[in-house]
């Protein structure tokens, strides 16, 4: 089988587990690709391990194994998004709600080695921008789309239509549009709920609204969503996954609806969606601590 190794990060922990699993995979005879960057930051210099950049993932590669947390499997999905390679997460960072296996991650690759595991397809936002001239850019998310305010001392005003219909003028400190992924991300901490990663369907968050009853919505994936600033000399930030950042302003538009792309990740039998919402936001635990 053919892995690519994924990272961005450096520390002696990331720089243990790397070796130890690319020395257990070479002593099993795959075929072992890694990120340039990342090796370069490890200091990793091996005969058996061939390099390449960010856009040269052969199509051919079995797995990517990102090492590192939420935002290093982010990444990764960025660089596969148009070809359908599944994506193993091994979660050395903090939460890890997109990841598979944790920092004990021995047992669990043993078991994928062996088949023991199952492909979760994942629905990614189509976000494309329509310049005032005509032009067009596509961006792809598996977790959000954020527009955040650019001036920190006045509320965007942004219309939101689903199809040719009126949602909303949102006077808030910005928008995230999120796929049931990235429910648990930026929307969670928003007040946005939890959704099921097997639907499709789009959750807009206002962040900070300026009025109390405006609440999050959770749209159909059936439908466009246009959302346009206001103000036609307003400006704001867009973030696609927390990157790709743009500086945007009243005389664009954008659209966002499901893309025909979906992201595969690699999950072991018993690690379900709802046992990782008990276990990472420990539901069900009481507090040990006295008064």
């Amino acid at each position: 089988m053919k892995f690519a190794i994924w990272g961005f990060q450096s520390d002696s922990e990331i720089k243990k587990h790397v070796h130890e699993i690319l020395e257990k995979l070479a002593s099993e005879k795959h075929e072992l690709i890694m990120l340039n960057s990342f090796a370069e930051l490890l200091q990793i210099d091996r005969p058996d391990v061939q390099l390449i950049t960010v856009e040269q993932i052969p199509k051919d590669t079995d797995f990517v194994i990102s090492i590192g947390g939420d935002g290093t499997l982010l990444s990764a999905a960025q660089a596969v998004m148009r070809t359908p390679i599944p994506i193993l997460g091994i979660n050395l960072g903090s939460l890890g709600f997109l990841t598979s296996l944790e920092r004990d991650w021995r047992t669990g690759l043993d078991e994928i080695l062996k088949g023991h595991y199952r492909i979760e397809e994942r629905m990614v936002l189509n976000c494309r921008l329509e310049y005032q001239d005509g032009s067009e850019e596509t961006l792809w998310a598996l977790n959000d789309v954020v527009i955040e305010r650019a001036d920190i001392f006045n509320l965007l005003a942004l219309e939101v239509r689903v199809g040719e219909e009126f949602l909303n003028k949102y006077l808030a400190d910005g928008l995230i549009l999120s796929t049931p992924t990235g429910s648990t991300a930026y929307a969670l901490s928003a007040g946005g709920p939890i959704i099921d990663p097997s639907l499709d369907a789009i959750l807009v968050t206002p962040i900070s609204p300026h009025t109390l009853s405006v609440r999050p919505v959770v749209l159909t994936g059936e439908k466009n969503i246009y959302i346009k600033l206001s103000n036609p000399v307003g400006q704001a930030h867009l973030h696609i996954d927390g990157k790709n950042t743009r500086k945007i302003d009243g005389r664009l538009r954008i659209r966002i609806r499901p893309s025909s792309y979906r992201i595969q990740l690699v999950v072991t039998p018993d690690n379900t969606f709802y046992e990782k919402l008990r276990n990472k936001l420990h539901w069900g635990q009481r507090s040990s601590q006295k008064d």
